[in-house]
């Protein structure tokens, strides 16, 4: 069944309510990338920012998914929305990246006829974020490989002079490789999102859109292993952080946060308790039991995990979809 045909009958049971639902429902997934992530939390975060029912939703996306527009084993699984149609137009719409990094436990489709179909290095990473497959394109590779050899030729004679004059130093550490649904992964994304809301605000998005978010996460894994800081908690000082007159200015990335963190806090935990709030939990607290540090959907703090282009091509195709799967309904 086409994707354009497994939505006919949740449009046409539910209408333009429905079909409204549809639409904000496939702008988060394709703001997260190819899923988005449907806990208890999400669905009332999403209910409460469209205005509508959170029984309504919840009918809605189980036709959906009895007809297979939505995945039901990764729904039923990982509480997750997606489907391979969204993993294919995703990996379609990002194809001029470098890579594209997608989780083993959520991938639905064929990885290596992707990757040469579409010309692209595919990296398939389990959930601690180590890879555990890479399809490289061979004939990107192929292009490239004479002028490479040549160059590298060039390149080892001067290095090879150049290398007994230096000092030899320890091999660094090789930085581990996040998947984007791993937790440090997603609060470094988080992280972004809410400085490029404070930067379009100043109209000034091009100096912080350009992020290394793979080193942002390897700060945001400290935080989590290294310094034993909660989810929550991180998730409560960021969106304070992105908030506050003076921070907002001097916390413009992972690393600067994990550095400024205690003083983060304690100037949090005054605020909060000269007006009269909640501070924050303890190091190591009991608050548990929402996995995600994304706490606001992707739409609502702004995520760019798809760069704008590219999320543009995706809804004018998600557009176009739906426009003939409720074609003559009104």
């Amino acid at each position: 069944m086409d994707q354009d045909d497994k939505l006919i009958v949740p449009i046409a049971r539910f209408g333009m309510q429905g079909y409204g639902i549809i639409v904000k429902l496939m702008g988060e997934i394709y703001r997260n990338g190819y899923f988005y992530q449907w806990g208890e939390r999400e669905q009332y975060v999403f209910a409460s920012r469209i205005n509508v029912d959170i029984n309504t939703i919840s009918e809605v996306i189980n036709e959906c998914i009895k007809w297979g527009f939505f995945h039901q084993e990764l729904y039923e699984r990982h509480n997750i929305l997606t489907s391979k149609g969204f993993q294919k137009r995703y990996i379609e719409a990002a194809k001029r990246r470098k890579e594209i990094n997608m989780s083993q436990d959520y991938i639905l489709i064929d990885a290596a006829e992707m990757s040469e179909r579409f010309k692209i290095t595919l990296i398939i990473n389990n959930a601690d974020g180590n890879k555990v497959n890479v399809y490289i394109n061979k004939s990107k590779n192929d292009e490239t490989s004479t002028e490479s050899t040549q160059s590298k030729v060039k390149e080892s004679k001067v290095n090879k002079k150049e290398s007994n004059n230096k000092p030899k130093r320890p091999p660094s550490r090789q930085q581990k490789a996040y998947a984007e649904d791993s937790s440090p992964y997603r609060m470094a994304l988080y992280l972004h999102s809410k400085i490029m809301e404070y930067a379009e605000t100043l109209g000034v998005v091009h100096l912080v859109r350009d992020a290394k978010l793979q080193s942002w996460a390897d700060d945001c894994r400290k935080l989590l292993e290294n310094d034993k800081r909660d989810k929550e908690e991180i998730k409560q000082v960021i969106d304070w952080t992105t908030s506050n007159k003076f921070w907002r200015k001097n916390i413009l990335s992972a690393g600067k946060l994990r550095e400024k963190y205690k003083d983060l806090c304690i100037n949090m935990v005054e605020e909060l308790n000269q007006g009269g709030g909640a501070g924050v939990a303890e190091k190591g607290g009991s608050r548990k039991g929402h996995d995600s540090v994304h706490g606001r959907s992707s739409s609502q703090s702004g995520a760019l995990q798809v760069p704008d282009d590219e999320l543009d091509k995706l809804q004018r195709q998600s557009l176009q979809m739906l426009e003939v799967s409720g074609h003559g309904h009104h």
